[in-house]
């Protein structure tokens, strides 16, 4: 595979690809370590003009995690090479679902094959030892994106190239699937499922929008547009949900966490987050992977308010191993572990657990 050899690189490619002119403005030397609090940028109100102040995000805290070296990466894959996980989740009889590119190796520079991959996308593996328990999802996907597990245990997953977006239950015989072509979602980035049934779509890089689904499958609108105020997005890349329904998006490009009400209504920005990947709920707070500079990606644990509670590197410190691109994430017991799964030339799945107090 040809390797990116730096973000600048990485982000003209992207903007070949996608038309995504606006990256080449993204900043290279963005202060983004742990011990260090970047300014907060000038951000306008709401649609009618109210100002609302930005949740100031502070980053001297320790690394609350670290990797646990005794899990292994997941052993006994039916791939003959290694694969890229894109996406990595919990189900809810506590096996970990490993979502994977298979065969159809994607590159910002490169692409991806366009065409259906023909091994299971899907792992589910034991969290205690890495084995492979069960596989499925064989020539289903093309380039499946984000994996998560709504309340009763069903699980979603999305598919850019194909535009479609997959329900399954936990055994993964396919409950729901949401034709991107007839509704006009464009490139869908992941989903999030509200209290009643219904759910969320982030339409990615193109559109740029939530839409919003009742319990069936049918469109109920949509919200969001691209820009850089409140509820305009850039990439909206992964959603969240809690248990009063409000929204996380992490917008990618932009750098930042919006929080809305389930209809779009704009509540608070969380700013100089880096480049959040992924953002997920789990009990009673927000957890975001931003992998704004490949190797050095950062988890971060929020309180609703957006007060940050912890946060620690994918990439432990003085290592010189490959830690390219963490852009899966998963939360379990408590906050206690959390699994990162990582893309292009990393293609592993870690777990992190929290240090001792």
């Amino acid at each position: 595979m040809e390797r990116i050899q730096s973000r600048r690189q990485f982000f003209q490619s992207c903007s070949l690809r996608f038309g995504a002119v606006a990256l080449a403005g993204t900043r290279l030397g963005e202060a983004l370590t742990l011990g260090q609090t970047p300014a907060q940028p000038s951000v306008g109100g709401a649609a009618s003009g109210t100002s609302k102040p930005l949740v100031k995000v502070e980053q001297a805290l320790p690394e609350s995690h670290t990797l646990d070296e005794a899990w292994p990466t997941p052993a006994q894959i039916p791939y003959a090479d290694r694969v890229q996980y894109t996406g990595v989740a919990v189900a809810k009889d506590g096996s970990i679902l490993a979502l994977n590119h298979g065969e159809n190796h994607s590159d910002p520079a490169l692409g991806y094959l366009r065409k259906l991959i023909q091994k299971p996308a899907v792992l589910v593996l034991d969290p205690k030892t890495g084995k492979v328990l069960r596989s499925w999802g064989s020539n289903m996907f093309m380039l499946p994106h984000h994996i998560s597990v709504d309340l009763a245990g069903n699980i979603w997953i999305v598919d850019g190239a194909l535009k479609n977006v997959f329900k399954f239950d936990a055994n993964g015989s396919k409950l729901l699937e949401i034709k991107g072509k007839e509704c006009d979602l464009q490139m869908p980035s992941d989903v999030a499922v509200l209290k009643d049934g219904s759910f969320i779509v982030a339409d990615g890089s193109l559109t740029r929008r939530g839409v919003l689904f009742d319990v069936n499958g049918v469109p109920q609108g949509d919200w969001g547009r691209r820009g850089e105020e409140p509820a305009q997005f850039h990439t909206p890349h992964a959603l969240a949900v809690d248990e009063s329904d409000t929204v996380y998006v992490a917008d990618r490009e932009n750098h930042w966490i919006q929080v809305l009400n389930a209809a779009g209504e704009w509540k608070a920005t969380w700013s100089k987050v880096g480049r959040p990947a992924c953002v997920r709920f789990h009990s009673g707070s927000v957890w975001v992977l931003c992998n704004f500079d490949a190797s050095k990606g950062i988890v971060r644990r929020f309180s609703p308010a957006g007060e940050l509670l912890e946060a620690f590197h994918t990439r432990p410190a003085k290592t010189q191993g490959d830690y390219e691109w963490p852009h899966g994430l998963a939360v379990t017991d408590g906050g206690n572990t959390v699994y990162v799964g990582f893309i292009l030339t990393s293609r592993q799945i870690l777990r992190y657990r929290r240090k001792a107090r």
